[in-house]
C-alpha cells in the first residue's frame, strides 16, 4: 500500500540587507528564529547579537520581529521583504571581530549619517566623508573628485548650510583623504566608525512617552537609557547599565527601578502597548549586549574608559548600601497592583566579582 505524504508548502521570503538581497525558500511554519539563523548562516555572520530582521506594517510602521512569530503570518498579505539590519549597535566598535560584521555596521551608520537621522556636524561630516573615500575607493589619486556624488558622501543638511561649490567640496574632503592614505578597507572603516560612534545620536532608539505629566523621549542605547525633553542630541537624566537593577512593564507603563534605594522609580507612559513591548525588548537587549561585552566567556576582552571604572567604584558602594538595608530585597507592594495578564518583569543580572574587574 502506498503512503501518500502531503507536500509541505513553501513561501519565498525576500531578504535585503545593506549590500544585496536574499531569496530564501523556506516552510511557512518557520519562526522568526529560525529564518534569522538561516540568514546568518548563509551571510556567515558570526556575531549575530547585533542584528535582527525587520519587516514594515500595513501602516508602514518598520517593526521587529520577534523569535517565536511565523515570519509567513506577518509577510503574507503584504508581500513586503524583510530586513536584516543592525539592531543593537555596540559601544565600542574595537570589540567587533568579524569584517562582516564591521562591513554591515559601516554601511548601516553611513546611511543614518548621509540621511541626517544622526545628527553631525559639518568638521566631522567632512572627516567622515574622508574615509568613506578611503574605504569605497582607495588611496586619493584614485578617485576622480570633479565627478563626485556629494550627496551619497555628506549630509544634506551640511550641503544645504554653505554656499559652497562642488569643487570646494571636494578640495576639503581631499585635503582629509590625503592624511588616510595607505589604509585598507577594513581600516577605514573602523576609523570612521570610531569617530561615527562618539556622535550623539548614534546607536540610539527613540520612543515617544510621558514623564511626570510631559511628553518626552526614550533613547535606549549601547550605554543605559536617556530622558530627553527639549531636544533629542542632549539628555535631561542619563541612566547608566550599572544604576539599573530591574526594568519591568504594565500595559502601558514601562518602569526601571535603579541600584539606589533613595531614588524612586522612572515611570514612563507609552501610546501602545506594542511599543511598550519594543522598549521592554530593546532594554533587556542592550543590556544583555552590555553585559556580554564585559564577560569572561566573549570572544576578546578589551579595556573600558576610565569613566566607567569610576561608576564601578560607586556602584560596589552603593551594593554594600543595599545589602545593609534589609527593607531593600522586601518586595514592593505596588508590583501586585500591576495587571497579571501583561505584567512582565526582567531584573538585570549584576556583575559578579570577576565581571566586575573587567569593566
Amino acid at each position: 500500500m502506498n503512503v501518500l505524504t502531503r507536500k509541505e508548502r513553501t513561501y519565498t521570503f525576500l531578504i535585503n540587507y545593506l549590500g544585496g538581497v536574499l531569496t530564501l525558500e523556506q516552510s511557512i511554519k518557520v519562526t522568526g528564529k529560525e529564518l534569522f539563523t538561516f540568514v546568518c548562516t548563509c551571510l556567515g555572520v558570526v556575531e549575530y547579537w547585533y542584528f535582527g530582521l525587520q519587516y514594515e506594517t500595513s501602516k508602514k510602521r518598520s517593526m521587529w520581529v520577534r523569535p517565536n512569530t511565523k515570519i509567513y503570518s506577518l509577510v503574507r498579505k503584504s508581500g513586503t521583504p524583510l530586513f536584516f539590519l543592525v539592531k543593537y549597535f555596540p559601544e565600542e566598535i574595537g570589540r567587533v571581530n568579524e569584517e562582516i560584521t564591521l562591513s554591515l555596521i559601516y554601511k548601516q551608520s553611513k546611511g543614518s549619517i548621509v540621511s541626517g537621522a544622526i545628527f553631525c556636524t559639518p568638521e566631522t561630516s567632512i572627516l567622515l566623508g574622508s574615509y568613506t573615500l578611503q574605504a569605497e575607493y582607495g588611496d586619493w589619486p584614485c578617485v576622480d573628485y570633479k565627478n563626485l556624488n556629494l550627496s551619497s558622501i555628506l549630509p544634506a543638511a551640511v550641503l544645504e548650510q554653505y554656499t559652497m561649490t562642488h569643487k570646494n567640496w571636494s578640495e576639503s574632503l581631499r585635503a582629509w583623504h590625503k592624511d588616510h592614505q595607505g589604509l585598507t578597507k577594513k581600516e577605514a572603516q573602523l576609523e570612521y566608525m570610531r569617530v561615527a560612534q562618539y556622535l550623539g545620536m548614534y546607536g540610539v532608539n527613540y520612543f515617544p512617552t510621558k514623564w511626570q505629566g510631559n511628553s518626552a523621549w526614550l533613547g535606549i542605547h549601547p550605554k543605559g537609557i536617556n530622558i530627553y525633553m527639549d531636544n533629542m542630541l542632549v539628555p535631561k537624566t542619563c541612566l547608566k547599565w550599572i544604576f539599573i537593577r530591574m526594568v519591568h512593564y504594565s500595559c502601558h507603563k514601562f518602569i526601571i527601578k535603579t541600584v539606589l534605594t533613595h531614588t524612586p522609580e522612572f515611570v514612563f507612559s507609552m501610546k501602545t502597548l506594542r511599543m511598550t513591548r519594543q522598549v521592554f525588548e530593546f532594554s533587556v537587549g542592550y543590556h544583555h549586549l552590555y553585559l556580554r561585552t564585559r564577560s569572561l566567556t566573549s570572544i576578546e576582552v578589551h579595556k573600558v574608559p576610565e569613566d566607567d571604572v569610576l561608576d564601578t567604584e560607586k556602584f560596589k558602594e552603593v551594593s554594600e548600601e543595599i545589602c545593609q538595608n534589609e527593607t531593600a530585597s522586601a518586595p514592593n507592594s505596588m508590583f501586585r497592583r500591576f495587571s497579571q495578564r501583561f505584567q512582565k518583569k526582567t531584573e538585570l543580572p549584576v556583575l559578579n566579582e570577576e565581571e566586575e574587574h573587567l569593566i
